[in-house]
């Protein structure tokens, strides 16, 4: 019974420890959401050049982290024209780019852990490019453009963004409208990734503290090297190649993952190793059935062998990129250390960045009841309801 509640202790700590960035990062991707349409970014990713690529990248950089947000916009910038290489690269930066990932990453590890999992993002998105024309063949992604057009006109998918009127973004961010949208897009964000969060930290808290330093020499080799920035190539490979395989039985999406990447750390992993971890979202069990039920099995097969490719080759790269540049951190702070809690300016940021989550809460509430009720005056005819006639009788 001490060691679960010391694993629920572990998995709050580290919550803890990353709930201001959380609540920072997601009001920024909320405000961009609201600024930046969607139609707008197919129409300029229809072509395979390595400039639209790098557009889609920065589509993808502005956008949800959420995994499966950022699914569901990849399929729907897919399905309106957007070149299936842009598609992959807009989906890779939009899990692995995002803004509120570095914040994270940083608060629990370090600045180094947000350097290298922004390089591996770009290092996937290049190795992407390069794989599309040999494994998405024009054929295949055709019919799964066409898989993904009907599903989403069976799920009559609303793709119109919230405050989507065509005003610039001061205008919006000057309008009560525009703060409106910015308050649901921040709430909607939160209802998508909260149970994923808690998922998330509560395993790494469990694994923490039940799983033996024993299991990880195991599955991820550390060989006799005792410095982390050269344990030879075969073991940074054999790490590469073996954490997207344990990111696929995590069933969770990319800040989900952070917590567990930085357990990972505390228990030896190479640094390539974990980056390979950081981009294996996109190889979850459950971003696989996803990828299916859009565009087909055949397709979503491929699709995650080609990005299965391009995060074991992306982590090797910046490990050596890391290593050359003599930047692979040499502590390893155990988890514990990592969660301490303490009346610092973690305790601080947090009780501010809590406030102006409640405010956008509310503000989000108090929208919602303003529609309704225009809504039911609409339905109405601006008649009185049924309960004042029967009132007036």
């Amino acid at each position: 019974m001490d060691n679960v509640l010391l694993a629920f202790e572990t998995g709050a700590g580290m919550l803890w420890k990353a709930l201001w960035a959380l609540v920072f990062g997601y009001i920024i991707s909320a405000g961009i959401q609201v600024l930046v349409r969607r139609e707008q970014m197919a129409r300029a990713l229809g072509e395979r050049t390595p400039a639209k690529a790098a557009l889609a990248g920065f589509f993808g950089f502005i956008s949800s982290s959420c995994s499966f947000a950022a699914l569901a916009a990849s399929r729907s910038v897919f399905a309106k024209g957007a070149h299936p290489a842009n598609a992959v690269a807009f989906l890779i930066a939009s899990t692995n780019l995002v803004i509120e990932l570095g914040i994270v990453l940083w608060v629990l590890v370090g600045w180094r852990f947000t350097l290298g999992n922004f390089l591996l993002g770009l290092f996937m998105m290049i190795y992407a490019y390069l794989l599309t024309s040999l494994l998405l063949p024009r054929k295949l992604a055709e019919g799964a453009r066409d898989h993904a057009e009907t599903q989403m006109s069976a799920e009559n998918a609303d793709e119109e963004e919230e405050g989507g009127e065509n005003r610039s973004w001061k205008e919006q961010l000057r309008s009560s409208a525009g703060w409106n949208a910015i308050a649901s897009a921040f709430v909607k964000e939160w209802k998508m990734v909260w149970k994923e969060l808690l998922f998330g930290f509560t395993m790494a808290g469990f694994i923490t503290v039940f799983v033996p330093q024993s299991f990880w020499n195991a599955i991820f080799l550390i060989g006799g090297a005792t410095d982390s920035a050269d344990p030879g190539f075969l073991i940074v490979l054999e790490n590469a190649l073996v954490a997207p395989v344990v990111a696929f039985f995590t069933f969770i999406g990319s800040m989900g993952n952070i917590p567990l990447a930085a357990m990972l750390w505390s228990k030896n992993a190479s640094f390539g190793g974990v980056m390979s971890f950081l981009g294996a979202d996109l190889v979850a069990a459950t971003v696989i059935w996803v990828h299916a039920k859009y565009y087909g099995w055949r397709y979503a097969l491929t699709l995650s062998a080609l990005l299965y490719i391009s995060m074991v080759a992306a982590g090797i790269s910046v490990h050596y990129f890391f290593k050359f540049a003599g930047l692979i951190p040499d502590a390893r702070p155990p988890v514990e250390e990592m969660v301490a809690f303490a009346i610092d300016y973690t305790f601080f940021l947090n009780l501010a960045f809590l406030v102006v989550a409640a405010m956008l809460f509310l503000l989000h509430r108090r929208t919602n009841k303003a529609a309704l009720r225009e809504r039911s005056s609409k339905n109405h005819g601006g008649l009185p309801s049924s309960a004042e006639d029967r009132r007036k009788k």
